[in-house]
């Protein structure tokens, strides 16, 4: 989009996905670190929302 000259914020760009392109390898496979993406998670199994920005609604 940015090199349509379109004005993307990095912010929302960060949510779009949760894979990023250094983990997908040239056959399309997501590569994820397992032991990683499981310390992440809360007791109930789930992703800790991210704070709201003051300056957000």
């Amino acid at each position: 989009m940015r090199a349509e000259g379109r004005a993307v914020d990095d912010e929302l760009l960060a949510d779009i996905s949760p894979a990023r392109s250094e983990n997908v390898n040239f056959f399309g496979t997501i590569n994820v670190e397992v032991d990683t993406e499981l310390a992440k998670l809360d007791p109930a199994g789930y992703l800790p929302l991210r704070p709201r920005r003051p300056d957000r609604p």
